[in-house]
Order: structure tokens, then C-alpha cells, then sequence
């Protein structure tokens, strides 16, 4: 049902889990960025987002375990194959502009 790649897996585990995909969650998307000034730059365009009707739970940048700056995005989202890899899309688009690159996703069951 779904594609052999990462997010497939994930979905795979969700529904082996009984996760519960009818309905909106709080979804994580974490990218790392080499300066606090690019992850400040891809956060705005978020607020942004937020701001034109986007829901979001929460959008911050701090500093990295990895080194650097991470960015964490919580938009408030149906938990589809489609809708992930979309917003993946976005974000790896905005990231590509600055020194980053994309983090991983997760979504808590329960």
C-alpha cells in the first residue's frame, strides 16, 4: 500500500500501531541548519504560513545537538503518505535556498 522507502516504513509501523488516521495531529519536522540566521530565514516563511491560515502548533529554532541551528515545525495535519511527503517537499525547497538540510518527521500515537 505504500512506497519501499522511509516514509512507508513509517507508515507501515503507524498502522501496525492502530495509529488513528481520520483525524488531525500534531505532526514534527525537524531540519538542522548551519546558522542561527538560516533557520530564523526558513522559520519566517513558516510564520508566515502560519499567519495566511496554515495551522501550526508550534515553529522554533535552537541550537543543535548535531551543531548548528535545528528548526522544528509542528503543523496540525491528517497523517497521509501524501500530505507528509508534501510538506517534506516544502521544507527541503526552502531548505535548499540556505545550508541545511532535512531532520526526519514523527508524529506521537496516542
Amino acid at each position: 500500500m505504500y512506497p519501499n522507502d522511509v516514509n512507508g516504513d513509517v507508515f507501515r509501523r503507524l498502522e501496525e500501531d492502530n495509529f488513528d488516521f481520520s483525524i488531525e495531529h500534531p505532526v514534527d519536522f525537524y531540519a538542522i541548519y548551519a546558522t542561527e540566521e538560516e533557520a530564523d530565514l526558513v522559520a519566517k516563511q513558516y510564520a508566515t504560513d502560519w499567519k495566511r491560515g496554515q495551522q501550526f502548533k508550534n515553529i522554533e529554532t535552537r541550537p543543535s545537538e548535531k551543531g548548528g541551528m535545528e528548526l522544528e515545525l509542528v503543523p496540525i495535519m491528517k497523517v497521509t503518505y501524501e500530505n507528509i511527503v508534501a510538506f517534506e517537499k516544502t521544507l527541503a525547497e526552502r531548505t535548499a535556498k540556505v545550508n541545511g538540510y532535512l531532520d526526519g518527521w514523527g508524529v506521537l500515537n496516542g
